[in-house]
């Protein structure tokens, strides 16, 4: 793959880790609330850039 081509799969590979990292932090010194909310905005992030791609590919065409 070259680097013109975005990689989509990368996308849910990040979500991916995001929900493997909210599982595995369940320690009682966690704050779950501000992890939640920390989580909630990189998978923000992950869905922006993922439009971004797919509007770059639609304006291709």
């Amino acid at each position: 793959m070259s680097n013109s081509q975005p990689n989509y799969d990368l996308h849910l590979t990040a979500r991916g880790y995001l929900i493997d990292f909210l599982v595995t932090n369940t320690a009682p010194s966690v704050n779950q609330n501000e992890l939640r909310e920390v989580l909630l905005f990189l998978n923000n992030l992950i869905t922006f850039d993922e439009m971004n791609l797919i509007k770059e590919d639609v304006g291709e065409i």
